[in-house]
């Protein structure tokens, strides 16, 4: 299956990786593409920004958890009809689960998926040191680096120069700071793309700025030079037999669609609930789900909400199977009538 698909990796985390994977995303939907987002290992917010950019939702490419034989596979799967694939990569390019290597990294994916990477490096503060910082993560490790995307510059002349010369990667251009544009973080890495006021806007104009002072059609051609994956058939779903009650609202929204999409495969049937609004559990089902989020931020609401409360741990006190895990394991830790949740 032929499939144009570039990594932004980045040097650490904070790099910008997000904001110009957001901006190219919107860029290349600009100009008429069918595009599929991923994001490196474990992450729930950034995919959040990506799904907000091209509507459909963003999968993560997670070598540890999903294991390395299923990465490409995942891929495949979630690109079908996709004129091109942008990953997000994970921390510094070569940051995995080890001090000792670079497994479970952005390289990793990138090796294991053989995608074209793309680095993105902020040289503020840095002149001749912004080359030795870009050769020596050409030269660190074997990647597939083929271009730089500097970030937070205007002056992108001045450090082609300097970068091209000596190092020989090609400088594709920059991502400058844009008025109107900024996203905050929190402790979690970015504010949830659900909170942001004005986010199209935002993510337009990083678009604008993308288009304007990226070379987005040599970006192309990176992109198109990686080769074929495989093309999987699609795993045979068995009819439904249970229902699991799934937790989704602002305050509990850290999923994995690949992992919804496994239990469907397996004849679960997911019912979504909001503990936020919603006072019992849905009928008839065999499973609670409560995933992470931000239930700190509704703290008063949840706590209000004393009739599902109750309901729930009338439900996990009766023997119902119950995975909570994050924001949802801090839910099971609230106070009812005076007793602990799951006392």
């Amino acid at each position: 299956m032929k499939l144009p698909r570039i990594l932004i990796a980045g040097t650490h985390s904070g790099s910008g990786k997000t904001t110009v994977s957001c901006a190219l995303l919107r860029a290349f939907t600009r100009r008429g593409l069918r595009a599929a987002a991923f994001k490196c290992g474990p992450d729930y917010i950034d995919p959040m920004f990506h799904k907000s950019v091209i509507g459909i939702p963003s999968r993560n490419l997670d070598a540890f958890l999903s294991g390395r034989s299923s990465v490409r596979k995942q891929l495949a799967r979630n690109c079908a009809g996709a004129d091109i694939a942008v990953i997000e990569g994970v921390m510094g390019l070569y940051d995995g689960i080890s001090l000792r290597s670079d497994e479970c990294s952005a390289n990793d994916v990138a090796k294991l998926t053989d995608t074209p990477a793309v680095l993105v490096v902020n040289p503020g503060g840095m002149s001749l040191s912004a080359a030795a910082l870009v050769e020596g993560f050409l030269n660190y490790r074997r990647n597939t680096v083929k271009a730089v995307i500097l970030n937070g510059e205007t002056d992108v002349n001045y450090y082609r120069g300097i970068i091209e010369r000596e190092t020989g990667v090609r400088v594709l251009g920059t991502l400058p700071r844009v008025d109107g544009a900024a996203i905050g973080s929190r402790h979690l890495g970015l504010i949830a793309a659900g909170e942001i006021e004005n986010l199209s806007q935002k993510l337009n104009l990083l678009a604008k700025a993308a288009i304007q002072n990226i070379d987005i059609g040599e970006l192309l051609l990176i992109a198109d030079s990686a080769p074929d994956v495989e093309d999987y058939p699609p795993e045979r779903r068995v009819k439904y037999r249970v229902r699991i009650a799934v937790a989704d609202d602002a305050a509990f929204c850290f999923r994995y669609d690949d992992g919804m999409d496994a239990l469907k495969r397996q004849g679960a049937e997911l019912v979504r609930f909001s503990p936020l609004s919603d006072g019992d559990l849905p009928d008839n089902c065999s499973g609670l789900y409560l995933c992470g989020g931000y239930p700190e931020l509704y703290l008063n609401e949840l706590s209000a909400n004393t009739k599902l409360l109750r309901n729930i741990r009338k439900a996990v006190r009766s023997g119902l199977p119950t995975v909570a895990e994050c924001g949802g394991f801090m839910y099971l830790h609230s106070y009812i009538d005076g007793l602990p949740f799951a006392g």
